[in-house]
């Protein structure tokens, strides 16, 4: 049974190409972007990838590239992709941070990434990258794994915060899928959840959605009377959306999971819920007009984290609790975070109905669907978890991460 782990491109882009029997995941170097994940045999890619040309970050240059790929965002959307992370930023620039060519999201999805360990070998398939974020002052390293006979990519991460000073901490897994997986009135998600509310900004006449408006999980409010039903991406043209979710733990581990049942084809993301209890939700269905999204992209976001709404750093620092929690984290000084998550592809059959748990037993993931007794599984590892520590010293050259 064969492993690999090797440098490759994809739509141009530099990136490392993780392998096995059964998954394979494609990370691109520039920003991190997990760019895709695909079960043996099935081509289907349920990340999103954009439909405009892709760019490595350092060849970014804003005086020649914004008008194709915006003034505000453009560094961020000419190189994304995929799976992005938010680090340690999560939404819009304030005037001046974007005359001060700020980072949309944070450094760590606008800059280049380092390969510090590629390796194969008959346990599994490991790629560990990262970088240094300067303003942030915070080191972040990545490990993603693949091993044989497992539908699973298993992630390990590091924030470490060297400096004198605790630090607020805003991580968010910037999770956005994409056609052919997503499609109108057809792809579901599901994720343990209550309460949530809508974004405070009405976004203009392409949201249907009443703004600021607290709601009961997964009907939110719309501002003609009525609700919408969140779980299914809408078939109306011309909508984008964006609302929070608090999600419930299910013991320690929170989930969102998204099916297509005519593609026969279901993506899971478990986490720790000590650390990721927020989704940011969001949906792009040919509403925006703005450049390069020119009213006729197709995508959805749905992001887990520490951090409720994409929005400007001090508002978020200075809001205050959403339904009695925190809006962002903490990594404490002279301190790393460390966080196990994992995804999962499964096959599904076409009359799927939507996922009502996920757990793990006896060496299995195992998926129960909504309202019967039927389970989709997988031979896996469970590898979920969450702690705070001083850093070993050799964090931040890289191979610690593949420490076992």
């Amino acid at each position: 049974m064969t492993l690999t782990c090797e440098s490759t491109t994809h739509h141009h882009r530099k990136a490392v190409r993780l392998g096995s029997d059964t998954l394979e995941a494609v990370a691109l170097l520039g920003c991190g972007h997990l760019a895709s994940l695909r079960l043996a045999g099935v081509d289907v890619n349920p990340l999103w990838e954009p439909p405009w040309p892709s760019l490595e970050p350092e060849a970014y240059d804003r005086a020649r590239h914004a008008a194709q790929y915006g003034p505000v965002e453009g560094r961020l959307l000419a190189s994304l992709a995929g799976h992005s992370l938010c680090l340690n930023h999560f939404g819009d620039l304030t005037e001046t941070e974007t005359e001060a060519d700020g980072y949309f999201h944070g450094e760590a999805s606008n800059l280049p990434w380092t390969a510090f360990e590629q390796k194969a070998d008959v346990e599994e398939a490991r790629l560990s990258y990262g970088l240094d974020l300067p303003e942030a002052g915070l080191r972040f390293r990545r490990q993603l794994r693949l091993r044989p006979g497992e539908a699973t990519l298993y992630f390990k991460e590091r924030i470490t915060n060297p400096t004198h000073f605790d630090s607020p901490l805003f991580c968010q897994q910037h999770v956005t899928l994409g056609p052919p997986f997503v499609e109108r009135g057809v792809t579901r998600l599901d994720l343990p959840a209550q309460r949530g509310r809508t974004f405070a900004e009405s976004l203009g006449d392409v949201n249907p959605l009443a703004p600021d408006e607290d709601y009961s999980w997964p009907q939110a409010p719309l501002r003609d009377g009525g609700t919408q039903d969140l779980r299914i991406f809408p078939a109306q043209l011309r909508s984008l959306s964006i609302v929070t979710a608090l999600l419930e733990p299910r013991g320690a581990i929170s989930y969102v999971a998204v099916s297509n049942a005519r593609l026969g084809l279901l993506l899971v993301y478990v986490f720790p819920h000590s650390i990721y209890p927020w989704t940011a939700l969001w949906y792009e269905n040919a509403g925006s007009e703005e450049i390069p999204w020119n009213a006729k992209t197709l995508a959805w976001g749905v992001e887990f984290g520490t951090t409720p709404f994409p929005v400007k750093r001090m508002d978020a620092l200075t809001a205050g609790p959403l339904f009695d929690r925190p809006r962002f984290g903490t990594v404490p000084a002279g301190r790393t975070l460390e966080v196990s998550y994992q995804a999962h592809l499964f096959r599904i059959p076409s009359d799927w109905r939507g996922v009502d748990n996920v757990e793990h037993i006896d060496g299995e993931t195992v998926v129960q669907e909504t309202t019967t007794d039927r389970t989709v599984r997988a031979r896996s590892a469970w590898q979920v978890s969450t702690d705070i520590r001083r850093p070993r010293a050799s964090e931040g050259k890289g191979h610690e991460l593949l420490e076992r």
